[in-house]
């Protein structure tokens, strides 16, 4: 156990001292897809504002974790907005500065930059090959889709196989609902409307409603938060199952160019006003600051600021080391530094504890242990014959060096018990459990008693004047040690992730003596001493020193990795047979 806390110990340096190196490069993929947002989605809609400071942001957020090459690329691009957006050659010169002290070899991307933005490129250090400009569809912008689509046959223009639908327009709002309505004169019971959102993999299906000599359906604002290309067709079947009719098809599909801005007026059904454009949302990559998983609850601090908690960092983030930082993805709860796993994202769901997280699987303790022994009663516990067999050792009162012979002393009525719960030894304990399950865990408990008695079976001669003689057996000594094994069941989900209170029951054995002392009055028989003198001993009840413990308790949990554990253990000694109630109370820490 010892050389496995050594290697974990070792292990856990290795990690922690790695973090800063492993950490350098973390957001390349992140910060990657927000420079691409910035220009095709931002820069490309002529909203250069929007792209600068998603730009300036990116490379705020970044700060050391991102890779010289990433943020010269940002600020490349940043020039390209300058010079090309807004024909701001001085400030694209700083920007190009600036991305070239990062990264001598970054590369300008020839396809965006106006000639005088090239030239300002130049001036600034820049040389050698520049990016080879992308295709539309490689950009994804926005007006190169809408030209595409434009190029393309007209949405409304179609004339489809059996069927005429609107909308007719070849360009729509971002976040806009797009009302889908089709004639036909042949004879169907159900028409299907599907649809694929720019940048989704699967087609969604819509059944149309049949309302008056037309049929309709509304594709949502879900499927058109994002600038770019949406694609739907429309099949109708008649009363034996067959497609008889359709509007475009899954190979040549409808193409409708969703941008931010259009002079195009938005789509409706004949009869009624077109829907009312939908709230704005964030769209960001999923695995970028700030992205909503859906579930997730969030709060208003971006990336990189300090936090407290992860209910403060937006969703998508998490508070890590005191730093909003990007969620990690997830299988399973165990995954996640903090947080629950929510949809294949660490996250916070709405109304949970901000603290909760992952299970430690290691908990260390201290702790301080009284043993409430129960002494049963008896007369004459001090005989000789019962010193032997009894389990009691007597010492002369307030000594424990001189036994309580009572031949010599010639007492008689020699101790009394009447039995009852008696305050015995006490332990300093150090306690180590493992969690195996999401509720079991297996442990042990190690310790010194103080309090412990005098040696039991001890053997003295005295001398006329009641000191010792001689010592024939030492006796055998208090064993002090606690050794103890465990296994408990804890109580809740996720017990060991979060803040409050933790109870369990618990069941172990091990090894450990407990020493009760009681006070006996003895009689004089010593005819030089008045009748019914009374002389008192110390009596000490040996119990132990194997165990077996059954009990309970709770650890509050005052962080997810801190708590106060109270606990009991009912102990039936073996060997020296008696019964303990020992209480404790002490810190425990998850590693």
């Amino acid at each position: 156990m010892h050389r496995q806390f050594l290697r974990l110990l070792t292990l856990a340096l290795v990690v922690l001292f790695s973090i800063p190196a492993l950490g350098q490069f973390t957001r390349d993929a992140a910060a990657n897809k927000k420079i691409d947002e910035a220009i095709n989605t931002h820069y490309l809609a002529t909203d250069f504002d929007k792209a600068e400071s998603v730009l300036t942001g990116t490379i705020k957020a970044c700060e050391d974790k991102c890779s010289p090459a990433t943020l010269a690329k940002a600020w490349m691009y940043v020039g390209i907005v300058r010079g090309s957006g807004r024909n701001d050659q001085a400030g694209a010169k700083e920007a190009f500065t600036t991305a070239l002290a990062t990264d001598a070899n970054v590369k300008l991307d020839a396809g965006l930059a106006t000639p005088e933005t090239q030239a300002t490129f130049a001036q600034s250090g820049g040389g050698g090959a520049v990016e080879t400009p992308a295709t539309p569809a490689e950009k994804g912008g926005k007006k190169q889709q809408a030209a595409a689509a434009a190029a393309a046959p007209e949405a409304g223009g179609a004339e489809g196989n059996g069927l005429t639908c609107t909308p007719d327009v070849t360009e729509v709002e971002t976040r806009r609902p797009i009302p889908v309505q089709c004639k036909t004169d042949e004879e169907v019971t159900a028409v299907e409307l599907r649809y694929k959102a720019f940048g989704a993999e699967t087609w969604k299906s819509v059944a149309m409603v049949h309302k008056g000599n037309s049929f309709r359906a509304q594709i949502p604002c879900d499927a058109t938060q994002t600038a770019g290309t949406l694609k739907l067709y429309v099949h109708g079947k008649n009363p034996k199952g067959d497609d008889v009719v359709n509007w475009g098809t899954k190979s040549q599909p409808i193409e409708i160019a969703l941008a931010e801005q259009s002079a195009a007026e938005p789509p409706s059904y004949d009869d009624a006003d077109a829907p009312a454009r939908c709230a704005a949302k964030e769209i960001c990559p999923p695995d970028f600051p700030g992205c909503d998983s859906g579930k997730q609850s969030g709060g208003t601090k971006d990336w990189g600021v300090a936090c407290d908690n992860s209910a403060e960092c937006k969703a998508g983030l998490l508070c890590m080391d005191g730093t909003c930082e990007t969620a990690p993805s997830c299988t399973t709860t165990a995954d996640c530094p903090s947080g629950t796993c929510i949809n294949g994202k660490c996250g916070v769901e709405a109304g949970s504890d901000p603290e909760s997280g992952p299970a430690k699987k290691w908990w260390i303790g201290v702790h301080f242990a009284l043993d409430a022994a129960f002494v049963p009663g008896g007369d004459n516990i001090c005989m000789g014959d019962t010193q032997t067999t009894g389990n009691w050792a007597c010492y002369q009162s307030g000594s424990t060096t001189n036994t309580y012979d009572p031949e010599f002393f010639k007492t008689t009525a020699v101790g009394k018990v009447g039995g009852g719960a008696v305050l015995a030894t006490k332990r300093i304990l150090l306690s180590i459990d493992r969690v195996l399950t999401p509720n079991i865990t297996v442990g042990a408990r190690v310790g010194y008693a103080l309090g412990g008695g005098p040696p039991a079976n001890r053997l003295v001669t005295y001398n006329d004047d009641e000191t010792i003689k001689t010592v024939d057996n030492e006796g055998k000594a208090f064993f002090p040690f606690h050794l103890e094994a465990r296994a408990a069941y804890w109580f809740g989900k996720n017990v060991f992730g979060k803040k409050g209170l933790r109870p369990y029951v618990h069941v172990g054995g091990g090894v450990a003596q407990v020493d009760a002392k009681v006070v006996i009055k003895t009689i004089d028989k010593d005819t030089n001493m008045p009748p019914g003198t009374v002389y008192t001993a110390d009596a000490w009840k040996k119990m132990g020193t194997g165990f077996i413990t059954v009990g309970g308790g709770g650890v509050y949990a005052f962080t997810r990795n801190v708590g106060f554990q109270l606990n009991l253990n009912a102990m039936i000694l073996l060997g020296a047979g008696g019964t303990v109630l020992e209480p404790s109370g002490g810190l425990v820490f998850g590693l």
